[in-house]
């Protein structure tokens, strides 16, 4: 049953589901702590006896301020953001498949201890979270690292778009480390016919071998890659707005935990509906054009509207219809990030495209936790009128928007860059990328 069906296609639906295994583990605070603060409503008012975190809880929840409220969303990302680059230096050193495994099994676990530590004492809550966050920050670059060996250059936007369209953990963990292997080398199910497709379209001369050295000084130099660094930490400041999304409809709309909860869940719906079509259109661009250009094409159109949306949400008042309508086009435009920038790791590094995601990607999670505790800041800052306060953090979403597209505009590029290519000796023979 396996040999009918393409080794890559499974890696792609494993994918899909380790990242909605991954998301539920990162957004589950995000709804569910409008209704576990006593003052999520009343922006910046701050409870007495808050200070004592170990027993700030009562019957209506418990008692964080807006900065309190920040750091339990944003600590995921304290751990996530510091273990990209080691993530992907150990899936190449131990294998990219089993460290995966692993690290999603141990993230499953700590999630399901959190209600307990969290109810010992607040620290403890936000240490966990960072646990959960750095064994969850393994993911994605691997990932870029096993997409750099199996997929053919025309197919990434495709693959990336099902991948990041979607108690998950601990079976997925078992059902990744049956199916999944490293290479297709490794993997009994592979046909000749998809095994010659894959070596043919990466080609001899990149290096995909997961025991070479990492190029740190080429990496470092290289300008394609500080496009996709830089581009990567102003983007992600939009993107983590999802963290805010329910506390925001809450606060301003004064909508209970069910309803901001279940509205707030629209905009991802369009947005899985979104990386359908954005992976269907990457791969017929990318048949016709340059790869290079189909990726800068994609993210200055979908960026453009992203921004759009969100300025016009802040200028114009047309309840939560209005609200809910322009965060659908920020989150459903925002999806050529996967196809642009993502995708444009593997294209011009596919042997380090791992290592060189898990850099880009370390600097966008820095959003993760500056995002939460800047909009926090906010809230206290224009206590006597919250609206400003969100209509200022939604301007700086969209001002970042901008700058990421102008950055890759500039510096990113679509080739193979000639560090991440290998001498190929006209004596070895053509097969299998080990």
């Amino acid at each position: 049953m396996c040999r009918e069906i393409p080794a890559r296609w499974i890696l792609s639906l494993m994918g899909l589901l380790g990242v909605v295994n991954l998301t539920s583990l990162r957004i589950n605070l995000s709804s569910s702590i409008v209704d576990m603060v006593s003052n999520a409503s009343n922006i910046g008012y701050h409870h007495e006896g808050a200070g004592n975190l170990s027993s700030a809880h009562n019957q209506h929840g418990f008692s964080w301020n807006a900065n309190e409220q920040g750091l339990a969303l944003g600590s995921y990302f304290y751990g996530y953001t510091f273990s990209q680059v080691f993530g992907a230096w150990c899936g190449r050193r131990f294998g990219r498949v089993r460290v995966i495994g692993v690290s999603a099994i141990m993230a499953s676990l700590l999630t399901i201890l959190n209600p307990v530590l969290l109810n010992i004492h607040f620290w403890l809550f936000v240490a966990a979270r960072i646990c959960i966050g750095a064994f969850a920050g393994t993911f994605y670059p691997i990932m870029h690292g096993l997409w750099g060996i199996w997929s053919p250059p025309e197919e990434r936007g495709g693959h990336l778009s099902i991948q990041y369209a979607g108690a998950l953990g601990l079976v997925w963990s078992g059902a990744w480390l049956l199916l999944i292997f490293d290479n297709p080398a490794d993997n009994p199910n592979v046909t000749p016919e998809e095994a010659k497709q894959t070596s043919l379209s990466i080609g001899e001369e990149v290096n995909t071998d997961r025991t070479d050295d990492v190029k740190w000084s080429n990496i470092l130099k290289s300008l394609p890659v500080w496009g996709i660094i830089l581009s990567t930490f102003f983007d992600h400041m939009p993107s983590y707005l999802y963290l805010l999304l329910p506390t925001y409809l809450h606060a301003t709309y004064n909508l209970n935990v069910q309803q901001s909860s279940m509205l707030s869940s629209i905009p991802y719906v369009v947005k899985i509906a979104a990386y359908a079509f954005l992976g269907l259109l990457d791969w017929c661009l990318s048949k016709r054009y340059e790869i290079g250009n189909v990726r800068k094409a994609v993210k200055l159109t979908g960026y453009s509207l992203a921004a759009l949306s969100l300025i016009i949400m802040t200028q114009v008042t047309g309840g939560v219809t209005i609200t809910l309508l322009c965060f659908c086009i920020q989150e459903s435009a925002a999806t050529v990030s996967v196809t642009g920038i993502k995708a444009s790791a593997i294209d011009i590094a596919p042997g380090f495209s791992g290592v060189v995601f898990a850099l880009a990607n370390s600097a966008g999670s820095i959003m993760g936790f500056l995002t939460p505790q800047y909009a926090g800041a906010l809230r206290e800052a224009y206590i006597e009128n919250p609206n400003k306060a969100w209509e200022v953090l939604y301007l700086t979403a969209a001002a970042c928007y901008i700058l990421a597209t102008a950055i890759f505009l500039l510096l990113g590029s679509g080739k193979v860059q000639q560090w991440a290519k290998r001498e190929v000796d006209d004596t070895e023979t053509t097969g299998l990328i080990d």
